[in-house]
């Protein structure tokens, strides 16, 4: 909690605090709602849930108190059942405009084939969301298809990735959703944007409502640091993925998270199907650097079934930023010999040293014991 950005959000509260004590209550309004914005990035900063409900309990009581304010101020004589209305519509219009800037629906430009590796969570999910939106007709009565699934593992295996290439095999709207700016983009309209959220899903149906880092969202109720309005948006979700609308609609939520414990039993009970996406394979590795440094000539002496043998333990995320780095090293010789600025002076073709080189820099960012953990949780909850 000694972040620079939580020693700012205490600083406000507690201007605004003495402020508000001291009679001055609209002074007061700015400070509140500054150690509240403040509180929301620290939400997106954290990937610690209790952290991230502690920070949104304290924000919401700072939410709360500028209503409160607002709305002695605003209850004067003068106030009109007009400006009411008008008032109403404001709100309307600021939840709308919330809802827009957290989902994002789109068509992804992600192709099956360019998933590398994963076979087993690609046949999984195959099973559970594409051969059900393909052939509906075949998933009726006691053959119904999934309504819940969870993706988990360790962070930079490609989760995202991959359920936007399963979106992108089936003729279906695809809303992607930050759980955590979910909570933190509009404090206390969290219940209300969910909500608002699978209405939209079933009027566009087939569709694909996807969470990422859903562990924001779907930690274990009745914490110490857990209020009521999170406890409504939660049990609001709970709803939605058990089923919405007519529960006819060809919809499925798909959750992502890095930390798959701390999701609530209630709610991961809801994820039907649990699929681990682990590290990528010896095949797929090789692949990825194929797919890594696709538009860069190479040095014919890259051998990329070897650098698949040296990585290891690495991540998709990782061997994409081993790659990055290899890239640059042509880059950074004609930087540091002053020879970038003539255009007829081209770097050389990277090598396979310049990847050697990288791995003492670029190391794997998930450790035996974390692996060890996700082992477990699979063996216990399957996957």
């Amino acid at each position: 909690m000694s972040s620079p950005l939580f020693e700012a959000a205490k600083k406000n509260a507690s201007t605004a605090y003495k402020l508000d004590q001291g009679g001055q209550a609209n002074q007061a309004v700015r400070y509140y709602v500054n150690a509240a914005e403040q509180l929301q990035q620290l939400i997106n900063f954290t990937d610690d849930t209790s952290m991230k409900n502690l920070y949104y309990q304290k924000a919401m009581e700072y939410i709360l108190r500028v209503k409160e304010i607002r709305g002695i101020a605003g209850s004067s004589e003068s106030r009109s059942s007009s400006s009411t209305t008008a008032s109403s519509k404001e709100s309307e219009d600021e939840i709308e405009s919330a809802i827009s800037s957290v989902i994002v629906r789109e068509k992804p430009n992600v192709k099956w084939e360019d998933v590398a590796g994963m076979e087993n969570a690609k046949r999984a999910l195959r099973e559970a969301i594409i051969l059900p939106m393909s052939r509906p007709d075949l998933f009726k009565g006691a053959r119904k298809p999934w309504k819940g699934i969870l993706m988990f593992g360790p962070p930079g295996c490609g989760k995202t990735y991959l359920c936007k290439a399963v979106a992108s095999e089936v003729d279906s709207t695809f809303f992607s959703v930050s759980a955590a700016n979910l909570i933190s983009k509009w404090l206390g309209e969290s219940e209300k944007l969910v909500k608002e959220l699978y209405e939209r899903a079933v009027e566009e149906a087939p569709s694909i409502i996807f969470f990422d880092e859903v562990d924001a969202l779907a930690g274990a109720r009745g914490g110490g640091s857990e209020n009521e309005a999170m406890r409504r948006v939660k049990t609001q979700l709970l709803q939605a993925v058990e089923g919405f609308g007519t529960g006819e609609e060809l919809l499925v939520t798909v959750g992502a998270t890095n930390t798959p414990w701390d999701i609530d039993a209630a709610m991961r009970r809801r994820f039907e199907r649990r699929v681990y996406i682990t590290l990528p394979t010896k095949n797929a590795r090789e692949k990825m650097f194929q797919i890594h440094t696709r538009g860069v000539p190479l040095d014919s002496n890259v051998n990329f079934i070897e650098l698949s043998n040296y990585t290891a333990g690495y991540t998709a995320a990782d061997i994409a930023l081993l790659c990055r780095e290899a890239l640059m090293y042509p880059i950074r010789e004609l930087d540091a010999e002053g020879a970038l600025k003539n255009k007829d002076i081209q770097p050389r073709a990277p090598s396979f040293n310049d990847f050697l080189t990288s791995m003492e820099s670029i190391k794997p960012s998930v450790s035996p014991k974390e692996l060890t953990r996700y082992e477990e949780w699979k063996d216990q909850f399957g996957g």
